[in-house]
């Protein structure tokens, strides 16, 4: 599996975020809520008008952290804690795996 591999984590509330694991930490790519109609942008505020409405982009060259995005959308504990849950689960998968004869 690559490590650098785009992962997904959704919370049955509706909300979906994209990330990597890179060198041990997460980097989020986007974030989704299912039920919110506004229309996309990159973050801080460049209109995505071909993207799908309620998602959130960030710069590939400066993607944030989850401490990041927990700041910054504060009203999305659900999926954040969802996001520590499967981060932690994929660290530790790739250490298992490092540490397999």
């Amino acid at each position: 599996m690559n490590r650098y591999a785009l992962r997904t984590t959704e919370t049955q509330d509706g909300k979906l975020v994209q990330w990597r694991l890179v060198d041990k930490a997460v980097r989020v790519v986007r974030l989704r809520v299912t039920g919110d109609s506004s229309p996309a942008y990159q973050y801080p505020k460049t209109p995505l008008p071909s993207a799908q409405p309620g998602s959130v982009f960030f710069d590939d060259d400066r993607l944030p952290d989850l401490v990041q995005v927990r700041a910054w959308f504060p009203k999305h504990e659900t999926l954040w804690d969802a996001l520590r849950d499967d981060y932690w689960a994929a660290l530790l998968h790739t250490v298992d795996k490092r540490h397999k004869p």
